[in-house]
């Protein structure tokens, strides 16, 4: 693991297309993890961070909820699943690990997911709007997926030059 200011993993980065590990227990590894990835989070203005973004293959993602007008401080959600889905929205869509790319994507409107808290505790939460989407979002990125993946063929294929940038300009920061 990597130290204070950590960069975010571009798009092209291979850990990114990797499943992340689901988390047994939560020690103090872990727990760097989660105060790695919400500085890392807030540093760079984020909504929402998943770990495989600050190169932690595991199933955590911390989320700002004052960026979706919550006050609370921002949150972290270990093994987190989508257990509902209902709606749908149109809505624009941007990706730290794809700078920028913004695409509208159709998304359910509101999710449950269930996880583990940071304090080892079973949690289930139920968001809607923005935040459910941000839910979604981090979730897909655990699953080794991009919002990008979720648009049309002819819109994947218009973006393929922009992605292909943005893959040669992560393997020269690699170098």
């Amino acid at each position: 693991m990597k130290g204070k200011n950590l960069t975010i993993c571009l798009y092209g980065n291979p850990i990114l297309r990797k499943k992340t590990t689901s988390i047994k227990k939560i020690d103090y590894q872990l727990k760097k993890i989660i105060a790695d990835l919400k500085e890392t989070m807030m540093q760079q203005d984020g909504l929402g961070l998943a770990a495989n973004q600050i190169d932690a293959s595991v199933s955590i993602f911390c989320y700002n909820p004052h960026g979706v007008g919550i006050e609370q401080e921002p949150v972290a959600i270990i093994n987190p699943e989508i257990i509902k889905s209902e709606g749908k929205e149109e809505r624009e869509e941007a990706c730290l690990s794809l700078p920028g790319i913004v695409e509208v994507l159709m998304r359910p409107a509101r999710v449950v997911i269930k996880g583990i808290s940071e304090d080892g505790k079973k949690i289930e939460t139920t968001a809607s709007g923005l935040l459910a989407r941000v839910f979604q979002h981090e979730i897909d990125h655990l699953n080794g997926l991009f919002f990008t993946d979720r648009l049309s063929a002819t819109r994947q294929k218009m973006l393929k030059k922009q992605l292909d940038q943005i893959a040669a300009s992560s393997k020269k920061t690699k170098e």
